[in-house]
């Protein structure tokens, strides 16, 4: 009898909704529309000149490499001024259980950089439904879906001992538009970039 060894990652959600929210998937299977749709070499070029990203392998592997969470629903943004003028932003989680909460500006203080959104002082939460775990030695990298640029939300990127951490992994994020108006990040987008990678010791050498 053979045995695979090879690692596995384990996705675990409560049996109410595992049937009713997207699941995780390949990285390799969400890649961004825009990377999708270009062609190898730019119109005109020849077959071993002008090539389009496409055809670069760090930018492929940097997007396919992983696993993707999907948004398990459709999630409804806000942008208007508050009766001081000032520029607000709400955003709601449709259907029952899924939640969303902030934090306090204070937690990450005045020197961090997301001030340089309009709204980058509004700290906001997913709750997320997926319970993630891994073998023992392997963490997981959570990032915003590389290369992915089709909506405006940016996530506080993180990681997580996941082979020790046993429980729901929240993800702090900030709305980096400033357009005011209503918009929808629909159930299915992608939302968390998964990296799994196993915790080693690695020594650091320079030469000439």
């Amino acid at each position: 009898m053979f045995w695979d060894r090879t690692p596995s990652i384990r996705f675990y959600a409560d049996k109410k909704i595992l049937d009713l929210i997207p699941h995780p998937v390949n990285a390799s299977k969400a890649m961004p529309e825009w990377f999708k749709k270009i062609k190898p070499r730019v119109k005109g070029g020849s077959i071993t000149e002008t090539g389009t990203v496409k055809r670069c392998m760090p930018v492929f592997d940097a997007i396919s490499q992983g696993y993707i969470i999907p948004a398990w629903c459709d999630f409804h943004v806000e942008v208007k001024y508050d009766d001081d003028e000032e520029l607000e932003v709400w955003v709601k989680a449709s259907g029952d259980g899924f939640d969303l909460s902030n934090h306090s500006w204070d937690q990450v203080g005045d020197r961090c950089d997301l001030k340089k959104f309009t709204l980058g002082r509004v700290l906001m939460k997913f709750h997320n439904p997926w319970v993630i775990q891994t073998p023992q030695g392997w963490s997981v990298a959570f990032k915003n879906p590389a290369n992915n640029w089709s909506n405006d939300i940016e996530i506080i990127e993180g990681v997580v001992d996941t082979d020790n951490y046993y429980s729901y992994i929240n993800f702090p994020f900030v709305w980096t538009g400033s357009e005011v108006g209503e918009f929808i990040i629909p159930r299915g987008t992608p939302l968390i970039h998964l990296v799994p990678f196993k915790r080693v010791v690695m020594h650091s050498i320079i030469s000439e």
